[in-house]
């Protein structure tokens, strides 16, 4: 049996501890794939998490950060009766998705556009970490 541990490193962001990965691996359920997202790294301190959410609209969506797990859901979204679908290929069914975050990472905002839910993370570096470039001054 052959264990593909990838699905794990799309679920954290701003950490690479593999001991923290493993542990939660072993305790989380089966991957859900509903609704596909994306994770990119926009800059040095810049995360995105892209979620597509065709037909939903902000008051559909929660967003909660609780204990560096950030948790998107919904509990989909109301049915219209008088639409008569002759093929209904968007689903508009209810859905959570967790993220588990780096103590440094902040949400910095959160936006709904064309159907596209885009989180935009940031990541704070204590001072102690961040390089400090000391100008010489010659007298």
């Amino acid at each position: 049996m052959t264990l593909d541990l990838s699905s794990l490193f799309h679920a954290t962001i701003g950490f690479d501890d593999i001991a923290r990965i493993l542990n939660n691996f072993a305790n989380s359920e089966q991957a859900n794939t509903y609704p596909p997202y994306n994770i990119s790294k926009i800059d040095d301190s810049t995360y995105r998490i892209s979620i597509a959410l065709a037909g939903f609209e902000t008051n559909d969506i929660d967003i909660i950060l609780e204990k560096d797990i950030l948790t998107i859901k919904s509990s989909g979204k109301k049915k219209n009766i008088s639409e008569n679908f002759l093929y209904k290929g968007i689903a508009f069914r209810a859905f959570e998705k967790k993220f588990q975050l780096a103590d440094n990472i902040k949400i910095k905002e959160a936006t709904l556009k064309n159907g596209l839910l885009n989180i935009d993370l940031l990541k704070i570096l204590p001072k102690e970490v961040k390089k400090e470039i000391i100008n010489i001054i010659e007298k």
